[in-house]
């Protein structure tokens, strides 16, 4: 039986060595134009596509003798109104975060993905289309993708992409303490709407 693919990121930006290697897993394969599209989705049509260059650099003597590994790869974006690559990370940390999310939810097909404090580094302008990219890439994938966040904007952005989606199952819950116990409140995207609407307290 094979082992069930599960990913997760955190609250800040994946290392290069982490962007690095799971690029490697899509790389020339279909599913590279869906981490691609999430790139536009936070820096417009200016990009083209991506690659990683450099190389692993092994055997560093770091201090007091000890042998290290730095890893010299990195991802870099083409644009269209710039002849050279550029670093992704020069594009801000809104794309690195979508061009991140994106890369792990390739990786995990038919598994899960994690994601503490899903806002982080996307702006909220930006939270419809981000979540938009999560749901229907997770169910293109077969992907179960449980997030946490803190943000009304994130939940209100999450509310809009899973209505633009009614095809994907989607779902909030609000864990609270009630009586020094948590207490999980089930939601239906239908009533999502509704507390955004009326601007209820729901984190």
């Amino acid at each position: 039986m094979e082992p069930i693919r599960c990913e997760s990121i955190g609250p800040g930006l994946l290392k290069n060595v982490d962007l690095a290697s799971l690029w490697d897993e899509i790389a020339l394969t279909d599913t590279e134009a869906v981490v691609v599209e999430a790139l536009r989705l936070a820096s417009g049509n200016r990009v083209e596509r991506a690659a990683v260059i450099g190389e692993d650099i092994r055997g560093f003597r770091g201090n007091h003798g000890i042998t290290a590994s730095l890893v010299g790869r990195r991802v870099v974006v083409k644009l269209t109104d710039w002849a050279n690559p550029v670093p992704l990370k020069s594009l801000g940390d809104g794309a690195a975060r979508m061009f991140g999310v994106a890369l792990a939810l390739a990786n995990c097909r038919d598994g899960f993905l994690l994601i503490d404090e899903a806002e982080n580094g996307i702006h909220y302008s930006l939270q419809s289309k981000f979540w938009g990219m999560v749901l229907r890439t997770a169910e293109k994938h077969n992907t179960q993708v449980l997030a946490t966040t803190h943000s009304k904007d994130c939940i209100d952005g999450f509310a809009d992409a899973a209505l633009a989606n009614p095809n994907v199952d989607a779902n909030f819950v609000r864990i609270g303490r009630r009586n020094g116990k948590l207490r999980a409140v089930d939601y239906s995207i239908e009533e999502l709407e509704t507390v955004a609407e009326q601007n209820f307290e729901v984190r």
